[in-house]
């Protein structure tokens, strides 16, 4: 996959982010309850349930009730082209989904600066320089509280997944994600990246403190440091993380979000002010953004001149890299998303609890916020007849379904990135799952789902006692008992997962005391190449 420059002054500031940062809490602006008690109901125009085009023929105002657009900062960014291509660009126009449809004008403002778009965000749409809406990350936002608390800002709707645009370079030595205790990585402080690697490291159990952090003041910075041989590693962004990783000698991926496809979820927060006062204008933004989504998932090269003509520094070739970097969610994932049809292995509020945990251990945030007093649901549920008129019925949520594997016999002996242990203790010769050894398995569905894209290998341990050929056969068994629970709970395809049943042939603990074989009695989730 081609990769993509972004606005080098903009990353720079975007990056800055973690380094403003101190803590994160959310006032709910609109209660979850059903639409209608919202008072949420968006009344169509053109194309709209009844078919009076009556409101926008003859209103030449902008967005009627408002008097002006409804003003959102974005960055450099493909996740956008469900809205650029809504809006028929990035200033707001009548020659758009978004005014012929849905009686609304939008302005695109990209503020690739960080500070700058808060400082807008804060301002307010009504002000000069202010905007009603502005982009975010979920961990990112899980981050942001202090600072923004007062605006009671609420997250109303997810853009995009990053599938490739955050990645992990590595020297030749680091081939798993267990190499890199000891070793000295570069990150931008506080940023997706950041949360990138605090991620892979717990998973793999070791600590923030197993590694040596240079923290930089952005993620190019840390890309450099890693081209100049300065650092072991280096979490950044596309294209900086790439283009360092071919020129330093050895260097190489270990992993990105394009394996990583459910980590970084960019959404888009409200000011609680704007909500209460035009809840309606809010789902006619929505609908018509998931309009440009559904519009763009169906052809693309519509948005690839106007992406061209919008963001700055861009080559011709540029606007598909980028979209090919994210994954646009229609309608139906993301109600699936924010958990209103349903609970999710990896829904907004499992993200948002783990950013925030894991922002905790290293005390960038103290307090424990609620994520669902962060979301406003009301508007999703509310255009959903509308949705479902326009997009059709809304489809069960199939995420864990998402991508399609082939059996390979080779996956028993590929190389690993990641090895999660997680220990399932099994009775003598037993090897069916109980309900607490099923409780403990959905943390590996958890992490089966942040690397959808790729395969598990699913690895039997037993400790020695017993003949080794009948611990073989025995380890396989309950790895398979894993698997078959992996695919009935929670819908994985079966060849998502290799079986493989180690027997007592890779103790992580001496056998000599009944503590060294409960540890040995384990089963490995490792996350393939």
């Amino acid at each position: 996959m081609s990769k993509v420059r972004l606005n080098t002054g903009g990353k720079v500031a975007i990056a800055l982010v973690g380094l403003l940062l101190i803590g994160i809490g959310i006032w709910q602006a609109l209660p979850k309850k059903d639409a209608d008690a919202e008072g949420v109901k968006p009344e169509i125009g053109k194309a709209g349930v009844d078919g009076d085009t009556t409101a926008v023929a003859n209103s030449g105002e902008s967005t009627p009730g408002l008097g002006r657009p409804i003003k959102v900062a974005i960055v450099t960014w493909g996740g956008y082209a469900g809205g650029i291509m809504a809006n028929n660009g990035f200033k707001p126009n009548k020659n758009s989904t978004f005014w012929k449809d849905y009686n609304i004008e939008v302005d695109l403002r990209v503020i690739d600066d960080y500070p700058a778009s808060r400082d807008a965000f804060k301002l307010g749409g009504d002000a000069k320089g202010g905007v009603d809406i502005m982009w975010a990350t979920v961990d990112s936002f899980a981050l942001e509280y202090d600072t923004i608390k007062d605006l009671n800002p609420v997250t109303i709707m997810q853009y995009d997944w990053s599938r490739g645009g955050d990645a992990v370079a590595v020297t030749k030595e680091i081939q798993n994600v267990e190499d890199l205790k000891g070793k000295r990585i570069a990150v931008a402080e506080g940023t997706p990246s950041h949360y990138f690697a605090l991620y892979m490291l717990s998973q793999a159990d070791l600590s923030t403190t197993d590694v040596n952090w240079v923290f930089t003041a952005s993620a190019i910075e840390a890309a450099q440091l890693f081209e100049q041989g300065r650092v072991d590693a280096a979490v950044s962004w596309s294209p900086d993380v790439y283009n360092a990783a071919e020129a330093r000698s050895g260097g190489h991926i270990l992993t990105s979000t394009k394996e990583a496809t459910a980590l970084i979820a960019d959404i888009f927060v409200a000011r609680g002010d704007f909500i209460e006062k035009y809840p309606e204008l809010a789902a006619k933004f929505v609908l018509g953004w998931l309009d440009g989504v559904e519009q763009v998932n169906k052809n693309p090269d519509p948005v690839y001149p106007l992406m061209l003509a919008g963001f700055e520094g861009l080559g011709k070739d540029d606007p598909p890299a980028m979209l090919g970097d994210v994954k646009l969610p229609n309608y139906s994932e993301n109600l699936a998303f924010f958990e209103v049809t349903g609970d999710q292995l990896r829904g907004y509020s499992d993200i948002y609890t783990e950013a925030q945990n894991l922002w905790r251990t290293l005390g960038k945030t103290s307090g424990r916020v609620n994520p669902n007093n962060t979301v406003n649901t009301s508007i999703l549920t509310a255009i959903r007849g509308e949705a479902e008129k326009r997009f059709g019925k809304v489809a069960e949520a199939t995420a864990t379904k998402e991508f399609a594997f082939e059996f390979d016999k080779g996956a028993e002996q590929k190389e690993a990135i990641l090895t999660k242990r997680i220990s399932v203790f099994f009775p003598t010769g037993k090897w069916a799952l109980d309900d607490n050894q099923k409780y403990i398995l959905d943390d590996a569905a958890s992490l089966a789902q942040t690397f959808g894209s790729t395969q598990m290998r699913v690895a039997g341990n037993t400790d020695d006692r017993g003949g080794r050929a009948g611990n073989v056969e025995l380890s396989k068994k309950r790895a398979d008992s894993v698997v078959n629970y992996m695919v009935s709970k929670h819908g994985f395809p079966k060849d998502k997962f290799i079986v493989v049943g180690n027997g007592p042939d890779k103790p992580v603990e001496p056998n000599s005391t009944e503590d060294g074989r409960k540890k040995n009695r384990r089963t490995d989730f490792e996350i393939l190449r």
